[in-house]
């Protein structure tokens, strides 16, 4: 199953009717901008409103519905109003109002004015007006700067719009598995399962360790072309010598199992009782049934932790669920560089994330054993205390450090001392998760249109 995340972002261009620019202008900017669209990323497709009203231009509120009625037909699931000149605040507002969508805002930066004096468009004072009405109406919204099309800030905040809206698509009625329990002594990873359900729409649904012992060994038994297929990739990935020929089809029969179970539930991410109750089921650890599940797209947490889950799977829709992402705990400071932690767990760290590692393997209980390639990262924490929810944002740097058991990476971030009492003072814990690549602002807009969730960056 193709786990990318495919967004339909809906162009609404705006005009004022009369004492600006001319229709004809109006169509040139129009296009102009439509021409830096094809630009976008590719998991994205723009759906403008030509055939809807005249030259795919809303110039009178009395188009707001027919435009709503298409744009929701197209099942968009966000809203760019273009303004072409001074705009209709009245058209931009009650757009946004009706569709209830993540909603960008932008008009092209005028030229000046003619010999004569004479400005013919006044686009960023018509784009004051509409902010305030969209506030008025209570329409959150990203804005891009007001800048010509060609400027790479324009394709740059598009794009990081549209990942917002990815995110948000993602966090929408988001289901997350809940295999097994959290370990007895691990407090800091309780979660309010009730509480994410009533205040973000988050359903924790529980695939019971029976189920799995029993689906894990009724596939080993009857055997499939999956089965064979993941036991091959792993095996000419990794060296299994320690872990061995039987042990590694049970962990393969489980990342196939699981995977079935995560594509029937529609499930964004799950968490899973790793070290305690299915080593005692299986007689090995699930390390790479996390690695393995996360690198195709279907993000696991450790060690029962429900809210690090909702993290990872915020992260993946970041990048459209093509990026995996690592569960970390955050261990040690580095013991020369001061700005520098190191990113660890005890073997589930996906092996597609690796870096030039000799001979990378799996130990005898299962755990991976490699380091992470180099590249920038970002980190992020969903988590709350007391019916308070907020998300720990913030952006580092791989390094270079000591050589460590199980899967790892070195980080370097500007002050980590910051870092440090931020994540002490709450409302976080050791479980963090990390993703390649700098999305630290599309998670704090995002954050923004999410009632009862406060971004908190570093």
């Amino acid at each position: 199953m193709n786990r990318e995340i495919k967004l339909k972002l809906g162009v609404v261009p705006v005009k004022r009717g009369t004492g600006f620019t001319t229709a004809e202008n109006a169509l040139i900017f129009k296009n102009n901008t439509f021409e830096v669209l094809k630009k976008i990323d590719g998991n994205v497709e723009t759906i403008n409103i030509d055939g809807v009203v005249p030259d795919g231009i809303a110039t009178d509120p009395g188009q707001v519905p027919a435009i709503a009625d298409f744009l929701k037909a197209q099942k968009v699931d966000a809203v760019f109003i273009l303004h072409t000149d001074f705009g209709s605040e009245e058209v931009v507002a009650k757009v946004g109002k009706e569709m209830g969508l993540p909603v960008l805002l932008w008009g092209p930066r005028d030229d000046g004015p003619a010999e004569n004096g004479a400005r013919i468009r006044d686009t960023q004072c018509g784009i004051f007006a509409s902010s305030k009405v969209l506030s008025r109406f209570g329409v959150k919204f990203t804005y891009i700067e007001n800048c010509r099309p060609t400027d790479p800030v324009f394709i740059n905040g598009v794009n990081n719009f549209c990942r917002t809206a990815a995110v948000l698509k993602a966090f929408k009625s988001m289901r997350i598995m809940k295999i097994g329990d959290r370990p007895n002594s691990f407090m800091s990873v309780m979660a309010d399962e009730g509480e994410l359900l009533s205040k973000f729409g988050i359903e924790v649904s529980p695939l019971s360790t029976g189920r799995l012992f029993s689906g894990v060994n009724r596939l080993k038994s009857k055997g499939s072309t999956e089965l064979d297929e993941q036991i091959l990739s792993m095996k000419n990935r990794m060296d299994i010598s320690q872990f061995g020929e039987e042990r590694l089809k049970t962990l393969a029969a489980m990342i196939v199992f699981v995977r079935h179970e995560m594509d029937n539930g529609g499930f964004a991410g799950a968490s899973i009782e790793c070290w305690t109750g299915l080593n005692d089921l299986f007689g090995i650890l699930p390390c790479q049934l996390i690695g393995e599940l996360t690198a195709m797209g279907y993000p696991v947490s450790c060690e029962g932790d429900i809210n690090g889950a909702v993290t990872s799977a915020m992260l993946h829709a970041a990048d459209y669920n093509r990026t995996p992402s690592f569960f970390a705990d955050l261990t040690i400071r580095h013991p020369t560089n001061d700005n520098a932690e190191l990113l660890w767990h005890c073997g589930p760290f996906p092996s597609a994330l690796m870096g030039n590692t000799v001979n990378p393997a799996l130990d005898d209980g299962g755990r991976g054993q490699w380091e992470l390639k180099n590249g920038e990262l970002t980190i992020a924490r969903f988590d709350s205390i007391n019916g308070e929810y907020s998300m720990f944002l913030g952006e580092g740097q791989t390094c270079a450090g000591p050589k460590t058991e199980g899967t790892y990476v070195w980080m370097q971030v500007d002050d980590w001392a910051k870092w440090e009492r931020k994540i002490i003072e709450g409302p976080y814990i050791h479980h963090v998760t990390g993703i390649y690549g700098r999305y630290s602002d599309v998670l704090c807009e995002a954050c923004k249109y999410i009632p009862n969730l406060k971004s908190d960056m570093i």
